[in-house]
């Protein structure tokens, strides 16, 4: 390698995409992922890193997405600048926000409440432990939302070479 590519950074580049909220896909976007990492100068150690927290972060969207009954597209966003970065953005609204909706689909009585209690337990709790996960994974982990139209991102970065003192944290 010659470094052109680490000095090509002053411009910044971004790779966006989404996939539709399947599993079989996030295995492209954890593909995806690490290629551009790679490209981007991202250490060889910090790959695995990189590509098993986007493929969790896009886990957690398609999940949230399939909980809602949603059909709406994943969005990946990878950014290459002083750091590099991943965002993942779902368009599920927060199930608590949800829960006290009487309205909501399949509520008719105390019991389909107290089932739809236990499934909102559960899906909650699966999100904690995927951000626990990413927590474990990611030093520089933001997650954001759900903002007023519905959803979440979930930012996470990482150093790339020669970016000063600022990027070792």
């Amino acid at each position: 390698m010659n470094g052109s590519k680490h000095d090509r950074r002053s411009e910044p580049a971004t790779v966006r995409f989404a996939f539709t909220p399947a599993a079989a896909y996030v295995r492209a976007a954890r593909l995806v992922a690490a290629d551009v990492a790679a490209h981007a100068g991202v250490a060889t150690g910090l790959l695995d890193e990189v590509r098993q927290a986007v493929g969790e972060a896009c886990t957690r969207a398609v999940l949230r997405h399939r909980d809602r009954g949603m059909d709406d597209l994943v969005r990946v966003e990878f950014s290459i600048a002083d750091r590099f970065v991943a965002k993942v953005t779902d368009n599920a609204q927060d199930l608590r926000a949800r829960s006290g909706d009487a309205t909501a689909p399949g509520v008719s009585d105390g019991d389909a409440r107290a089932n739809d209690h236990d499934t909102l337990e559960e899906d909650t709790l699966s999100e904690e432990i995927t951000l626990i996960v990413l927590g474990g994974l990611v030093e520089d982990l933001v997650v954001t939302g759900p903002t007023a139209e519905g959803g979440t991102t979930v930012s996470m970065s990482w150093p790339l070479p020669g970016s000063g003192p600022a990027a070792d944290h």
